[in-house]
């Protein structure tokens, strides 16, 4: 098929006026099927990559069935989403390992939305001062025979697990791990030295950054400026409840076009009406597209990651590097580049196709139209 007279955004992640032949469900150079839509006015963007995403139309990827996960990665294939990282949030052994070999499960029978490139392990190895709405009966020391045995029960497709490096063992979980998975910093009340030393044995991610975790100083830095100081990707929610615009413009020029990786955050509640719903074994209340524990305590958020992106403009990011944001730096985090979250020859074919004002037209995974309710 040929996408004729279309904006592309394309490796380089600047735009150009091209054609785009797509066949056999990748991008190449011509099209042989002689199909051809003309995609005057629209932009051609790489599908969306969302790492961070723990569920969303009322199901949570700690949810037992495929029915959860498939319904999650409907929804957020529906709005722009064509890769994701189902992530598993803090809860018992048992538990976590039983969600991760469930979504194992759930990418070989193979869901009909977005593709699931693997699995984010957020927790349960965190701080409780900086919890945010993990669950705190569950908050545990590092553990790397526990990290193994439910990487092993999913296949090894953990791509990243999010740890607080001033826990006890730390130092050495991290050792022992980081060359098998990324290892990100999150839920922490490290200071600067400890995170460094936690970079120099491997971590290299930022869980949404400025979110759960000990806040700047000049006179006191913390992990958020250790991350800076080095070559360390970091998330940001930017739904525009999560985090100020100038702290988000602040982590852009610091942090540049390569690092910098949006994220949803999303909740079972995405997508759904204001209600109690739950979150790890803890009640959280929507209202007004803000979800917290009772406590008032912002759980994670009920914005899709194009919504993310099209904030990230509207506060002043360039769309390329917005886009970007949300589709190749994730992917790059994830260790999934070399088929998600870009426009290139060989490429797989998924991308979306948006107006001007980046309000999503069309959802193309593996080349083949997603049809959007």
């Amino acid at each position: 098929m040929l996408f004729k007279n279309v904006t592309v955004l394309g490796e380089d992640f600047k735009f150009r006026k091209d054609n785009v032949a797509v066949e056999n469900g990748c991008f190449c150079k011509i099209s042989q099927s002689g199909v051809e839509m003309d995609c005057s006015g629209m932009l051609m963007l790489p599908g969306l990559v969302d790492i961070h995403t723990h569920g969303a139309a009322g199901y949570d990827n700690m949810d037992f069935g495929f029915e959860a996960i498939d319904m999650i990665s409907r929804f957020i294939g529906e709005n722009g989403v064509t890769t994701y990282l189902p992530t598993l949030i803090t809860q018992s052994h048992e538990n976590m390992r039983a969600a991760a070999e469930n979504i194992a499960n759930a990418q070989k029978r193979g869901v009909r939305g977005a593709k699931i490139g693997g699995i984010y392990m957020e927790g349960p190895y965190f701080s409780v001062k900086y919890k945010g709405a993990q669950n705190e009966e569950y908050i545990r020391d590092p553990d790397a025979e526990e990290f193994f045995d439910i990487d092993a029960a999913c296949g090894n497709i953990i791509r990243i697990i999010s740890i607080a490096p001033e826990r006890n063992g730390a130092p050495e979980f991290l050792q022992t791990v980081s060359g098998k998975v990324k290892v990100a910093i999150g839920h922490t009340d490290s200071d600067y030295d400890t995170a460094v030393n936690a970079i120099r044995l491997g971590a290299s991610h930022m869980t949404h950054t400025y979110n759960a975790m000990r806040g700047l100083h000049h006179r006191s830095p913390n992990a958020i400026c250790a991350a800076i100081d080095s070559n360390v990707t970091c998330e940001c929610i930017c739904d525009g409840i999560h985090i100020h615009p100038a702290m988000i413009r602040l982590l852009y020029k610091a942090v540049g076009r390569e690092r910098l990786v949006l994220i949803s955050d999303s909740l079972r509640a995405t997508g759904m009406p204001d209600g109690e719903y739950d979150l790890g074994g803890q009640r959280t209340i929507l209202k007004n597209g803000r979800a917290t524990l009772p406590d008032g305590t912002i759980a994670g958020s009920t914005a899709t990651l194009l919504y993310c992106v099209k904030k990230a403009v509207e506060i002043g990011l360039p769309i390329e590097d917005a886009v970007r944001a949300a589709s190749y730096n994730p992917s790059k985090a994830a260790g999934i580049a070399d088929v998600a979250g870009v426009i290139a020859e060989g490429r797989d074919a998924d991308f979306i196709l948006t107006d001007s004002e980046l309000n999503l037209k069309y959802v193309y995974i593996n080349g083949n139209q997603y049809k959007r309710k």
